[in-house]
């Protein structure tokens, strides 16, 4: 619930950033803007919240086998992991497609890959070994895309136009990688926790960007993935009688 409250606080402030500080009669930014120090303030104090709230989640209850701590029950979240799995479907097809450095094609092609993942999650405990390499593939395409991400943008003297959404990978990167931990059988409830929700939180702040189709597709489907992961890792170790819906 935090997150979501959270992320719906970003979104609103980053719209209105880009409004004051990317005027259209002149085209250049307006630089040392009040806004943009609030959105940094926002973006900060928004991690220190999700880090203090997974502080104080139960985790001596969490579940040790990741068949129970991923586990899925509900067609409602597995219809969420399901659609967030189509549209980041479609926007790594599109990253693919539309992409004009070939590393940011590659990023692409392992994003439609780890597309299915998203939906699998909760089911890829089951299959040993296989599964465990199956869920180092998101991994990968955040580390892709990030890197390409970041070369296309990097001679861009305006931070403003797609710093955030780095960060955002960057949260997209480091919860896919504490959920792979899962797998491994080094999970940390904790940090896997903190990580989706922060990701979910990023990811619903940049959606009002002025940014590519493939990127915003992307955005929104891991966002919505990492949501409903986060939902799920949460739900399946804190008691009945906690109030986990805070988080």
């Amino acid at each position: 619930m935090s997150a979501t409250v959270m992320g719906a606080f970003g979104v609103l402030l980053r719209w209105l950033q880009c409004e004051a500080i990317f005027p259209d009669d002149s085209g250049l930014p307006v630089e040392g803007a009040p806004i943009s120090g609030l959105v940094i303030l926002a973006l900060a104090g928004f991690t220190l919240v999700l880090w203090w709230l997974s502080g104080r989640l139960p985790v001596a209850c969490a579940p040790k086998e990741p068949e129970d701590a991923l586990a899925a029950s509900g067609r409602e979240i597995r219809g969420l992991l399901l659609a967030a799995s189509v549209v980041t479907g479609v926007g790594g097809l599109l990253l693919f497609f539309r992409g004009e450095d070939t590393l940011v094609r590659l990023a692409g092609l392992a994003g439609f890959l780890a597309a299915p993942m998203l939906a699998m999650y909760p089911y890829l405990p089951r299959w040993g070994g296989m599964g465990a390499f199956l869920s180092i593939v998101p991994v990968a395409f955040f580390a892709l895309w990030l890197v390409g991400f970041y070369k296309e943008n990097a001679v861009n003297p305006v931070v403003w136009e797609y710093g955030v959404q780095v960060l955002a990978i960057a949260a997209c990167l480091y919860a896919a990688f504490q959920l792979c931990g899962y797998l491994f059988y080094r999970a940390n409830p904790r940090r896997a926790a903190f990580g989706c929700a922060l990701a979910m939180v990023f990811c619903l702040t940049v959606l009002t960007e002025e940014s590519r189709a493939s990127s915003r597709a992307l955005f929104a489907g891991w966002g919505l993935g990492f949501g409903a992961m986060c939902w799920l890792v949460v739900r399946n170790f804190v008691p009945a009688q906690k109030n986990y819906e805070e988080y």
